[in-house]
């Protein structure tokens, strides 16, 4: 068993088409090692050779990666949990859901999910949204002397950010309508993705940024400003749906570095992205298709 300590393009078996990535923290089984890279359990997939850095030991990773890595492999793991009320990753019992779900309907509502898991053989630990936050830096890490809400982890353990200052590992919010209060909480992976422990129906789920109305972002004090690297994972490119990320981000800034504005470093692939990219790719005698595969990413980054 390996985990990725930084995310890394996925290969066919054979080395000729890409067909995923895997996200940091990532535990994976190696099954053979070639010429090529390593065979690992994916649907049969392959880590190039150039890419085979990102795989390391499990005790390796947990030695040496940072907090920010830390919570967003945590995070990705506790996709399909339960959600029930209060929940911060105990496992459930029927008794349990009722004495943590006062009200007759979610209670009804969080054991039928509940039975859906036991019948499957799958996975009964739970978390409400701020308990899958708080599990993290209170229980597990100890960063926090005491448990808070959505409410009170953003008023009181993050500084506020913007939509285009985000990055892997700051959490967002959705704010109620008719006051300030903050009524939800997920976790934003970096990716243009949020992990989040939607509801009773849902559980934890990973959505796209966009689509669950957040509102407000913050980041966690007391990470004390640490950042996971970005790293090349997937061919960028701009698309229909705007490809959003810390990656993206990444080659925003480089590009602005290197004398091709981009006109904003705000982790969308915009067409104003792919326009200064295809500039870049002129000025380097590279083809000029606005695309940001392996060869273009180590260009930027040199």
């Amino acid at each position: 068993m390996k985990i990725a300590v930084k995310a890394a393009p996925v290969y066919s078996a054979d080395g000729s088409k890409l067909i995923g990535s895997l996200e940091p923290g990532r535990q994976v089984i190696t099954l053979a090692q070639s010429g090529a890279g390593t065979i690992i359990a994916y649907i049969l997939g392959l880590v190039r050779t150039a890419d085979a850095a990102s795989l390391v030991e499990q005790s390796e990773w947990e030695k040496n990666a940072g907090i920010v890595e830390k919570f967003l492999s945590y995070a990705a793991s506790q996709v399909g949990c339960l959600y029930v009320s209060g929940a911060q990753g105990q496992t459930m019992t029927p008794a349990l859901i009722r004495k943590l779900e006062k009200n007759d309907s979610n209670y009804k509502r969080a054991l039928k999910a509940y039975n859906k898991h036991a019948a499957a053989g799958t996975t009964l630990v739970a978390y409400d949204c701020s308990g899958l936050v708080m599990a993290f830096i209170e229980n597990a890490q100890r960063l926090v002397p005491s448990d808070k809400n959505a409410n009170g982890i953003y008023y009181t353990l993050c500084d506020a950010v913007t939509e285009n200052e985000i990055r892997g590992g700051d959490l967002v919010f959705k704010k109620n309508r008719t006051n300030s209060r903050m009524r939800h909480v997920g976790i934003y992976m970096g990716d243009g993705t949020v992990v989040h422990s939607k509801g009773r129906d849902c559980g934890v789920v990973r959505t796209p940024l966009r689509s669950d109305g957040w509102s407000r972002y913050g980041r966690l004090k007391c990470f004390k400003g640490a950042a996971a690297a970005a790293t090349f994972y997937r061919v960028l490119r701009y698309m229909k749906a705007c490809m959003i990320g810390d990656d993206v981000r990444e080659v925003q800034k480089k590009l602005v570095s290197k004398g091709f504005d981009p006109k904003g470093t705000d982790g969308v692939f915009g067409p104003k992205t792919q326009a200064a990219l295809m500039g870049f790719q002129k000025a380097n005698g590279m083809e000029q298709d606005g695309t940001v595969t392996r060869e273009v990413w180590d260009r930027l980054m040199a």
